[in-house]
């Protein structure tokens, strides 16, 4: 689907993606030792051994979700790359990345919680989980502004878009425009 929009290049989609695989490669690592590391921290400090099961689901809830989003802002890249972004189908990448937000805003509350509850944290931690939930909270509104930009986008005509873009990137617009019998003079 040629659209007339600009894309990125092979170059730019080539670094993103290969830190996405990284980001992506890391987090699942960690999924992978986390049991083990709890584990470890369990057993050298036994008075927080109770608090192990909740965090450790609350900490590997909250990996997953990040790597759900990983996942979908690679698929969008590749979108952007490929010239095929403007779909509906870019919409519901977009609705995962809010819902994830969202998810992680949860379990980070309920990580709060369950930490509170058990009187084991510092209020260094209590800063670090509201500066979480605080980006977590403005990654999920810009996710709604791109969705909805998204969404007015695909419901206008291709070629209006296309004759937006490029009279907003200077180029001389020659198509015929006709006039709505309501602003005409």
């Amino acid at each position: 689907m040629e659209s007339g929009f600009p894309r990125l290049s092979l170059a730019v989609v080539v670094v993103t993606q290969s830190l996405i695989a990284v980001g992506f490669l890391g987090g699942a690592g960690f999924v992978i030792v986390a049991p083990g590391l709890s584990a470890a921290v369990a057993a050298s400090l036994p008075e927080f051994a109770a608090l192990r099961e909740p965090l450790l689901a609350t900490t590997i809830a909250f990996t997953v979700l990040g790597l759900i989003v990983l996942t979908m802002v690679a698929l969008l890249v590749q979108r952007v790359h490929r010239g095929t972004v403007m779909a509906r189908t870019s919409l519901r990448c977009i609705e995962v990345i809010v819902a994830a937000s969202v998810g992680a805003i949860v379990v980070v509350v309920v990580g709060s919680v369950v930490i509170g509850n058990a009187q084991a944290g510092s209020p260094i931690l209590a800063l670090l989980q509201a500066a979480a939930v605080l980006a977590l909270v403005v990654l999920a509104r810009l996710a709604l502004i791109f969705r909805s930009r998204l969404r007015r986008a695909l419901s206008t005509p291709l070629e209006s878009a296309e004759t937006d873009w490029r009279t907003s990137a200077g180029e001389k617009d020659e198509t015929p425009h006709r006039r709505s019998s309501t602003w005409s003079s």
